[in-house]
């Protein structure tokens, strides 16, 4: 897979008076962790995914990013990394068929994958809640085919927002589905299918086992932390989100860590926990087409 050039951020670094402080509720300061492991993977001689932007902008928050986390594990930012690759695979073979096509970022957060894949004409709307979006906007440019949208994605007045529609939908949601009550999801889903039929999405999912253990051992362990929230939405299979409706095809399903060559990127003491995860299967991601209402 080749990728266009990388941009050039437009940031530098500023002095402590000029950087932009957080305030957002627990779960979107979890926004954090995916920023940070972006950011850290580009100063790496070698890293899978190369995101400037990424690094400065945690240049222009008032945060103490290196104390925050220290505490918690590598394993965090090696994954923020892999899913962005992931994410990028997949909407630049999307978007080299279609062209012009409109992506939407649910849950964006500060996620900055626009400026890693833009091809020159597409359209992308970035949603989240209107206190994420608001710090979105103090980092990150807004343009007219980078739009973004301060909404719930479960206020569904948001699709009137999306006014450019053109030849095919590719919906992505990255670390954030996780966070939410499965009903929720569902009804969500169910609202997507019919909005944008024929659209495509990709998300990533987790055991319900790990899930479990995620919030019982790792979350209690690091109840200090300002970036970590529990987790609400455990998976253990794309087939029982196909269940909700039979107009939804699993396009693709595949273990979060395969697809690439982990050792060429991190040594094997960062790669020791992953290696007993991959075993379990416990993380995938999930590629689906919503399938058109009058299929």
């Amino acid at each position: 897979m080749s990728f266009p050039p990388q941009l050039v951020s437009p940031y530098s670094s500023s002095s402590m008076s000029d950087k932009v402080r957080i305030d957002l509720g627990e779960v979107q300061r979890t926004l954090l962790i995916p920023l940070y492991g972006r950011a850290k993977e580009y100063e790496k001689e070698h890293p899978l995914i190369k995101d400037k932007y990424a690094h400065d902008i945690v240049r222009q928050i008032e945060f103490d990013f290196e104390a925050e986390f220290h505490q918690l594990p590598v394993q965090m930012s090696i994954n923020s990394a892999i899913r962005a690759f992931h994410m990028d695979s997949a909407i630049s073979s999307f978007i080299t068929k279609y062209p012009d096509a409109t992506i939407i970022n649910i849950g964006a957060g500060l996620d900055t994958t626009f400026h890693r894949i833009d091809n020159g004409t597409i359209y992308w709307y970035d949603l989240d809640l209107p206190d994420t979006i608001a710090l979105r906007r103090k980092l990150i440019p807004e343009s007219n085919r980078n739009l973004f949208i301060g909404k719930s994605a479960f206020d569904t007045s948001w699709f009137h927002d999306i006014k450019q529609r053109r030849s095919k939908i590719f919906l992505m949601a990255a670390g954030v589905l996780v966070y939410l009550e499965e009903s929720q999801i569902k009804q969500l889903f169910l609202e997507l299918l019919r909005e944008f039929p024929g659209g495509e999405i990709m998300f990533d999912i987790y055991s319900k086992m790990f899930l479990w253990l995620r919030n019982h051992l790792f979350v209690s362990r690091t109840r200090k932390s300002n970036v970590v929230a529990n987790w609400r939405w455990g998976v253990n299979s794309a087939k029982a989100i196909a269940r909700w409706s039979d107009k939804i095809e699993i396009i693709d399903e595949f273990p979060y860590y395969s697809r690439l060559d982990l050792k060429k990127y991190w040594d094997e003491k960062s790669l020791s926990f992953i290696k007993v995860v991959n075993v379990f299967n416990s993380i995938k991601m999930v590629h689906l087409r919503l399938g058109r209402i009058d299929s």
